[in-house]
């Protein structure tokens, strides 16, 4: 039995991965359509509150031609914020690459033991992430009909791991189904299906599958204010009957661009807050999460993940892309 807590193990946080994304007042980045202003994001300040603690720190984001080309991560120690860490981005082509270091004094020093991760786009669609050990090679492939992610296959030595299937009603995401396979059989794992007012997703159920049945785990409620998502319920799905588990907040500045997303819960507050310049960039792209995001309506700007450190980090990565 797959638990929900299994499934969104890797919360923000991102991504995620390694690369993110550009937004304009109306569209994103990757969108051909006219736009007035494109704006990209350049900060983002993300603040934690367990009881009498508080964690701040703030990611500045870089950019050269329209590429992302710098990361660095600050923490805030005694009211000053403090570089800690940085991610460098390498174009080479249809690759792209990323480097992580670490702050010495007044040096930057490569991380040891670090993976070599590379991003293969082509045309603005993410075509396969690349994760290089020193024993391993960890590869995610994805595969489109038109702009619609139909199928994302995940190899672990060039062995097939685990597949999510998209089945799409019209323009619609209808439902992801995860195989997963082992010593060459396959087998359901988990269902995820959607249900849309005038186009917004309002609801997504998940589901294991158990003894030839799906059984239901958890949902997420989508409110809107016009077509923009201002608060997300989850809820636990435990003896017969849905129970909320959390709920998640939305705002936007003036010019429609998601300014903050938090989370409160007993003794705990979380937010993360974005700001933007004038510009066009591709940091949805590398960071990820847009890809699956836009499929749901969901607010365009989304939380950076931990960093992975293993294939199985990397699927839940996935599965947190697909869900939320």
């Amino acid at each position: 039995m797959k638990t929900k807590q299994f499934i969104t193990g890797m919360v923000s946080i991102c991504i995620v991965f390694c690369f993110i994304l550009t937004f304009t007042a109306c569209n994103n980045d990757d969108d051909d359509g006219p736009t007035t202003v494109a704006y990209r994001v350049t900060e983002k300040v993300t603040t934690e509150i367990y009881g009498a603690n508080t964690w701040e720190e703030k990611t500045t984001y870089s950019y050269l031609d329209n590429l992302l080309i710098e990361a660095i991560q600050f923490d805030k120690e005694n009211n000053v914020w403090v570089e800690e860490r940085k991610t460098e981005f390498e174009y080479n082509g249809d690759w792209v690459t990323s480097t992580r270091y670490y702050k010495d004094g007044n040096d930057w020093i490569l991380e040891g033991m670090q993976s070599l991760y590379e991003m293969k786009i082509v045309d603005g669609k993410i075509m396969e992430i690349k994760y290089t050990y020193p024993n391993s090679v960890y590869r995610e492939v994805f595969t489109y009909s038109g702009d619609k992610i139909t199928k994302v296959e995940n190899f672990y030595n060039g062995e097939l791991q685990y597949k999510y299937a998209c089945i799409y009603n019209g323009d619609n995401l209808a439902e992801i189904i995860e195989y997963d396979y082992y010593e060459g059989f396959e087998e359901l794992e988990y269902k995820y299906e959607f249900t849309y007012t005038n186009g917004n997703l309002t609801e997504m159920i998940g589901s294991y599958y158990e003894n030839g049945v799906w059984v239901n785990s958890d949902k997420d409620i989508y409110m809107y204010s016009g077509n923009k998502v201002i608060q997300i319920d989850d809820y636990d799905y435990y003896e017969g009957s849905w129970e909320l588990d959390d709920s998640t907040n939305f705002s936007y500045n003036s010019e429609g661009l998601l300014e903050s997303i938090g989370e409160s819960g007993d003794g705990w507050t979380w937010e993360e807050i974005y700001t933007y310049e004038a510009g066009r960039g591709n940091y949805k792209l590398l960071y990820g999460e847009g890809v699956y995001y836009d499929v749901f309506n969901y607010p365009t700007a989304q939380r950076m993940s931990t960093a992975n450190t293993g294939p199985e980090d990397s699927k839940l990565n996935i599965i947190r892309f697909l869900l939320r």
